[in-house]
């Protein structure tokens, strides 16, 4: 991972945090991240950390194939340039984005940085603010898999994926400061049905429920661990002059409920650990 947050740099980890701090937070943050993760009994040095005082109930998740962003939004110290626009102090004031893919080398994971600030500072000006940004933000890219890709400016496929799904939240997260209805984060799923669109997917109000069995826990519909690739599991379906597309349609292993509850308090679970559990429950 390439870190901006709190012991950055480059580095390998195991889990990423965005931690909620009170608003007039001024505590040591390796501290507070330090007390964080030995209190979930994690490893401090494979945990990497962003802190914000933005609520996590305005957290925007977004999936497209095998990259997941997450962004969590306020504005109340806009940077330096922006210092003329009034914005209320009562608000949260950083944008914290983390963003998760395949197969990066560290140049890519460098390369994204770049990408993840042109697409928030663009979404920014969108929303008629004239800052590129606040004095706190931070960006956290992590990779998993080979290290083959490159390159990740926005001209590439990775990058132009990336710099859309940024655009997206950062616009959306914005929005949910606003949205005081709002009492759990966000997930929005970019489909192809019906022409390319950004949907917002709740399982509550799922018209396919339930697509495997009763009583299927659905808090992992769209899986942490894809693409696993375990064809025991899944299929890779080829499409003519296009990579191979990951389906897991005939999984049913993160809707047990039992399944669900471990992979919720246990989010380092390997998927060899799930399908040893289940295959004693089943």
């Amino acid at each position: 991972m390439c870190s901006s947050g709190t012991d950055g740099g480059i580095r390998n980890c195991t889990t990423i945090i965005n931690h909620q701090v009170p608003h007039e937070f001024s505590d040591d943050p390796k501290k507070e991240l330090e007390y964080l993760t030995f209190s979930l009994g994690l490893s401090y040095h494979h945990t990497a950390g962003l802190l914000t005082a933005v609520e996590m109930n305005t957290l925007c998740v977004l999936s497209w194939d095998g990259l997941m962003v997450f962004v969590t939004a306020g504005i109340t110290h806009p940077d330096p340039a922006g210092f003329s626009e009034s914005v209320p102090d009562s608000s949260p004031g950083t944008i914290n984005i983390i963003v998760c893919v395949q197969d990066f080398l560290d140049q890519a994971l460098v390369d994204a940085v770049i990408t993840v600030t042109e697409a928030k500072s663009l979404a920014l000006f969108d929303a008629g603010h004239n800052f590129a940004g606040t004095v706190t933000d931070a960006v956290i890219i992590a990779s998993e898999g080979t290290s083959r890709i490159r390159y990740a400016g926005s001209g590439t496929e990775s990058g132009r994926r990336i710099h859309e799904a940024v655009y997206v939240g950062v616009t959306k997260a914005l929005l949910r400061q606003s949205d005081t209805k709002r009492k759990k984060p966000s997930f929005f799923i970019r489909s192809g049905i019906g022409g390319h669109h950004w949907v917002l997917w709740e399982k509550e109000h799922c018209p396919y429920y339930p697509c495997h069995f009763a009583g299927q826990r659905c808090d992992f519909c769209y899986c942490p661990l894809y693409p696993c690739g375990d064809t025991t599991l899944g299929d890779w379906i080829e499409k003519p002059g296009q990579a191979p597309v990951w389906a897991c349609t005939r999984c049913v292993l993160n809707h047990h409920p039992v399944i669900t509850h471990h992979l919720l308090k246990n989010p380092e679970a390997s998927l060899a650990e799930l399908k040893s559990l289940y295959s004693k429950i089943t």
